[in-house]
């Protein structure tokens, strides 16, 4: 099965006609009503139902579509890696992770210059679907969530994260360093939905302790958390890094610290291994450097 043969198939896919895909392609009609027959003598299924002046995938072309990006698209990412590698350039990754991952990792990490080698895009996704969204796209190199990737994706610890108690510079709490779960009850809190993993932690922290929230305002915008609290509504609690002058407070569980595992997964036979881990040690690295700006502060 030849590569040029499944974009002809994908050409007629997309255009319907066998006339407009060998334009698009540059190739005789002829040649490619040849070619695409004989794909469809070595599957041993009809691709497509022919109609005069239409062409239409059948139920096994619908099925083999997916299929066929897939390995024209892998092809392209290695082909891509082997010119990466020719030049002495790095091969740049694309990740899947929570939209909270991505606002108070990546992005610092990446800001401060962070990572070799380099992220070219991310994909947002909530924790809990994201090695299923690795699994189901090709385009899509790494995945990092709150809980380890499954089997048989190989799966690293990267660390905990803190989520900290963020306060205005009028708050009574301003100046200390760190705070008792049990006296955060009493003031009226801004925490994340219940789709985000820092929320899911504090419910957890709250129950196990057996505390209920005087207040609780919700969002699902740790940006607009952070405004609220500057803006003297309450206190936050978020994984971000403190914004407009607030002032970050580690939360002290009878457990410990109040912090948010991640873990980075992929597919062990992804041809960008290497570089993959490279990335991810780096990260690992990272938040080790992140948990050392609290005192007090350790990994669990």
């Amino acid at each position: 099965m030849e590569l040029r043969v499944l974009r002809y198939f994908l050409a007629v896919a997309d255009t319907g006609s066998v006339t407009a895909a060998a334009r698009s392609v540059h190739i005789a009609q002829p040649s490619l009503s040849r070619q695409l027959r004989a794909l469809e003598r070595d599957l041993g299924v009809d691709l497509f139902d022919r109609r005069p002046g239409v062409l239409t995938l059948s139920a096994a072309g619908r099925r083999f579509r997916p299929v066929a990006q897939d390995l024209v698209r892998r092809a392209e990412q290695a082909a891509e890696m082997m010119v990466a590698a020719r030049d002495g350039e790095e091969f740049p990754l694309t990740v899947v992770t929570a939209p909270a991952t991505l606002s108070y990792l990546l992005a610092p990490y990446m800001a401060q210059g962070g990572g070799v080698p380099t992220l070219r895009d991310a994909v947002q996704e909530e924790p809990n679907k994201v090695f299923d969204t690795l699994a189901q796209h090709s385009d899509v190199d790494f995945g990092i969530s709150t809980s380890p990737a499954p089997a048989p994706l190989e799966s690293v610890y990267l660390g905990h994260t803190p989520v900290t108690a963020q306060v205005a510079t009028g708050h009574p709490w301003h100046g200390r360093t760190s705070i008792p779960l049990a006296e955060l009850a009493g003031e009226p809190l801004i925490l994340m939905t219940r789709s985000n993993a820092a929320r899911l932690v504090v419910d957890e922290a709250f129950t196990r302790a057996g505390v209920v929230p005087s207040a609780v305002t919700e969002t699902g915008s740790s940006v607009f958390a952070q405004a609220l609290a500057a803006a003297g509504r309450g206190v936050c609690l978020v994984t971000d890094h403190a914004r407009f002058d607030l002032t970050e407070l580690v939360v002290n569980t009878p457990e410990g610290a109040l912090t948010v595992p991640l873990y980075a997964g992929w597919d062990r036979s992804h041809y960008a291994c290497d570089a993959i881990r490279s990335y991810v040690e780096g990260l690992r690295a990272y938040c080790e450097e992140r948990l050392e700006v609290f005192p007090g502060m350790a990994t669990p």
